[in-house]
């Protein structure tokens, strides 16, 4: 991590320096762990001597991991609850303009391959506010060196090519609270360099717009504490259709063989017709003839079968315990099993979801201050996004019924509110909505007075001679 100040990376020669110690020790890494989420592992680039099998299986472990975490921490999207329904109405609309439930996905996913991930703000051509996940190679976040650690600035790099694929320049933009400071450095050769062309503009946000999420606190990935485990697996599965080759392509050793089967063995035309037919019967008939002290067998290489699949068994299931994911193919989880009982079965991958979930929350909540001044100083308005509240749940697949007769089993005992916050999204999506209709139906079914309805007209009644309604 780059703990600086936003002064010393603006200088020509710092930043340059920055970059290429970046490139040398954080990109190999991120390319590393996306190779192995592409199944692209290290048994793949394995060599042997020549003639010799070179079976090389790679498995997908890493991605399996990555997808299981990611798909169970957001596969149901965030639900942000909003009470203003103007300013509800605003946030969405930039929610939905910028697909937020899949940027969150992918960032998250992101996130969980290379242990950090980023979110871009920018204003397109037309002034309109886009939202953008960039890789972990093109990011590099420096925080301030003061005890609060807080984001000094961001520099996104790219390069261009030519199509014969060789490099026409380096570029590099240093956000920092207010502008965006644009280097480039032609070639790849020298130092990086304010651009003549507007080195300096503003990005017109209230601060750096580059939204940081990391996997977690040591910034490590879901599955980088399984690679040698996965690698390891990888080799003595490949040993294993190895040794299956070398099972099909295994030499017959024959000894005290007749001379007449030796010689019809033999390539060439010396061959009699009684060596022909031996070799014939010993083919069709599966009959070999021998001499007294004769013997045939195949030349193999003992095996001991069940010491390896107890070993590979064992590297499977420490995969798993380690990258605390469950292998849903076990068949622990056969049969028709309680809600509690495949929790309980889970708890590894729900710890690892509230450790996802603690970090995320922090960067949504930048991000959402961020488009709510966005929104106040287009609109003149001044919403408060603490007021934002966010709300996730884990994509598990639930007992409907139980949670049904939980929050019923709480009534008169807690907020009407608090029941409908255990409710799962596909039941209710808005606790305030919801609590609206309930309001609006109860006041129709009581059929109460139109006058003690906001905004309706006072019903009228007429008087008879005697003083009384009708």
């Amino acid at each position: 991590m780059f703990q600086f100040e936003v002064e010393q990376v603006l200088e020509p020669e710092f930043l340059t320096e920055m970059i290429r110690l970046f490139k040398a020790y954080e990109i190999p890494n991120f390319i590393k762990a996306q190779n192995y989420y592409e199944v692209k592992t290290e048994i793949l680039s394995r060599t042997m001597t020549s003639g010799k099998p070179n079976n090389r299986l790679a498995h997908g472990f890493c991605r399996y991991i990555t997808n299981m975490a990611t798909s169970y921490f957001m596969g149901k999207p965030i639900r942000y609850q909003v009470e203003d329904a103007a300013y509800k109405e605003a946030l969405y609309g930039l929610f939905d303009k910028n697909y937020i439930n899949s940027l969150n996905f992918e960032v998250s996913k992101e996130a969980s391959k290379k242990g950090i991930g980023f979110l871009l703000l920018f204003l397109n051509e037309t002034g309109e506010l886009r939202i953008k996940k960039q890789d972990a190679e093109t990011v590099i976040p420096v925080y301030s060196p003061s005890l609060d650690e807080f984001l000094e600035a961001a520099v996104r790099i790219w390069s261009v090519y030519d199509l014969k694929g060789a490099l026409l320049c380096e570029y590099a933009d240093v956000y920092d609270r207010a502008n965006i400071h644009h280097f480039e450095r032609p070639m790849g050769a020298g130092l990086y360099q304010l651009r003549e062309k507007d080195p300096v503009e503003p990005h017109l946000f209230s601060d750096i717009p580059v939204i940081v999420v990391w996997n977690n606190e040591e910034r490590m990935g879901d599955f980088e504490p399984t690679i040698s485990l996965v690698d390891a697996y990888d080799k003595a599965q490949s040993d294993t259709a190895n040794d299956m080759e070398y099972f099909t392509d295994a030499y017959l050793c024959i000894r005290g063989a007749s001379e007449i089967l030796v010689t019809g063995l033999e390539d060439g035309a010396d061959a009699d017709e009684e060596s022909r037919k031996a070799v014939q019967n010993f083919r069709q008939n599966k009959l070999l003839m021998l001499d007294e002290d004769g013997q045939a067998q195949w030349l193999v290489k003992n095996v001991n079968d069940a010491a390896t699949e107890n070993y590979k068994n064992r590297l499977y299931k420490d995969i798993f315990f380690l990258a605390q994911v469950p292998a849903l193919s076990d068949e622990s989880f056969a049969g028709n099993l309680s809600g509690i009982a495949i929790k309980y079965k889970l708890i590894g991958v729900e710890e690892l979801a509230l450790m996802k979930e603690n970090c995320f929350r922090s960067a949504q909540t930048k991000l959402i201050r961020m488009l709510t001044d966005y929104l106040n100083t287009l609109m003149n308005k001044d919403w408060d996004p603490d007021e934002v509240e966010q709300k996730y749940e884990r994509n598990f697949i639930d007992n409907v019924s139980d949670t049904i007769n939980d929050v019923r089993n709480l009534e008169g005992i807690v907020s009407k509110q608090t029941q409908m916050d255990m409710l799962p999204a596909s039941i209710v999506d808005d606790t305030a909505e919801e609590m609206q209709r309930i309001r609006e139906e109860t006041l129709e079914a009581e059929e109460l007075p139109l006058a003690n309805v906001p905004g309706a007209e006072p019903e009228t009644q007429e008087v008879t001679p005697d003083g009384e309604a009708e």
